[in-house]
């Protein structure tokens, strides 16, 4: 039944010029980009921006007092700014892009250890002057965003003492501190990017995104294609292994914090978000055409999506366990399927539809 909804719809696009759903053709794509920078993007990088300025605010108070209740805030102003960043992570192109910021924000997947192996080196060192901003934020991007916060506030030996009374966990605490005000630096400059974005969508001249707003549309779109990508294949695919003898659990993401699969979640839903519409604003689906055709694939698009985010909440255990766990392994194979059905449907039965050409993306070659 899917299916022919699907294939009755791409015939009605078929005959229509492509791009042109809902009445955006060309002259509509800086309208779209304009409004999905102010009802989607702008609202996702003003909330990564808060909580990030709440996270270095929680670590300057933390570091001057350590504490067990100091910690856990801390912990908490880090998952907050990590709810910000997967949320705002598929929206690659542009402000994201610039300065390397998606870089430097999270390092992963992490290679050769190099987040461990480079915090290392620079908290034996000590040396003073690499705590100021702008050390920091020329420093290896292994070592001066959310990962190496991650480390640093859930390492096995993380608990009050090992961040104050001697030289060492004073300057592993200054250290925290200072990389949480450059992440804090980083999201508010995304969210100010965002912010000037509307106007030169509108204005239809080259901008961060692209250098046309039909490119900054499929630029756009195809970030969408290379989230899910990295969801199905990195984020579900890549510790799950052939089986449960053979699972790979410290290839997930965010391990130390537990938080591997609230990222997939959050992941999917923003990708929901772009596609479908939020805060009374339109998603690229505006480009489907109205009738009973177009909603039928919105409707396959919403079920789709919500079925793959409710699947990765029923596993039940966190993703580094779940895999490696014959019991628990079945509920993860299962948020695997159901994020491919999504994924197949960004990638492969979208396109056609919207009238978008889909490009390399990032991950081509990998």
């Amino acid at each position: 039944m899917a299916k022919s909804i699907l294939l009755r719809a791409a015939a009605v696009l078929m005959m229509m010029p492509l791009g042109m759903g809902a009445a955006l053709g060309a002259d509509g794509d800086g309208a779209l980009l304009r409004r999905l920078a102010e009802t989607h993007a702008q609202p996702r990088a003003g909330a990564l921006a808060g909580a990030a300025a709440g996270l270095a605010e929680r670590l300057d108070r933390f570091c001057a007092a350590p504490s067990a209740a100091g910690l856990a805030e801390a912990r908490a102003g880090f998952d907050a700014a990590m709810d910000g960043w997967m949320g705002i992570q598929h929206l690659r192109p542009g402000p994201a892009a610039m300065f390397m910021r998606a870089e430097r924000m999270a390092f992963w997947p992490e290679r050769n250890n190099a987040v461990a192996r480079q915090l290392g080196q620079i908290l034996a060192a000590r040396d003073p002057k690499a705590l100021e901003p702008q050390a920091i934020a020329r420093s290896s991007v292994a070592t001066q965003g959310l990962s190496a916060l991650e480390h640093l506030l859930y390492a096995e030996r993380a608990e009050p003492g090992a961040f104050g009374g001697d030289e060492t966990g004073r300057y592993r605490c200054a250290y925290a501190a200072a990389v949480a005000r450059n992440v804090a630096g980083m999201a508010d400059g995304i969210r100010a990017d965002w912010v000037a974005l509307p106007a030169e969508f509108e204005a239809g001249g080259p901008t961060s995104v692209a250098p046309t707003a039909a490119g900054a549309v499929e630029a756009l779109y195809g970030a969408l294609v290379t989230a899910m990508q990295v969801v199905v294949d990195q984020k579900l695919l890549a510790p799950l292994g052939a089986d449960s003898a053979s699972a790979k659990p410290r290839l997930a993401e965010s391990v130390r914090s537990g938080r591997s699969l609230r990222n997939v979640a959050l992941n999917l839903a923003a990708v929901r978000a772009a596609l479908l519409g939020e805060g009374g604003g339109p998603g690229f689906v505006a480009r489907l055409p109205a009738g009973p055709e177009g909603n039928a694939v919105r409707a396959r698009i919403a079920e789709a999506f919500d079925r793959a985010i409710a699947a990765a909440g029923k596993v039940g255990a966190p993703l580094d366990q779940a895999v490696a766990d014959p019991k628990r392994r079945p509920a993860v194979l299962a948020a695997f399927r159901a994020a491919k059905e999504a994924q197949a449907l960004v990638a492969e039965t979208l396109p056609p539809l919207l009238g978008i050409s889909l490009g390399f993306n990032e991950l081509d070659g990998d």
